[in-house]
């Protein structure tokens, strides 16, 4: 059982690193297409 965490806590990782990098890609997209609106 315990052989399960390690996968579940890198996959947890990597779910949260992709969230951020959306995140800031979002914010790039808002702060260079701002001076547009």
């Amino acid at each position: 059982m315990t052989h399960d965490f390690p996968i579940y806590n890198l996959s947890n990782y990597l779910i949260f690193k992709i969230t951020i990098l959306v995140l800031m890609l979002v914010l790039f997209l808002i702060i260079s297409s701002a001076p547009a609106i």
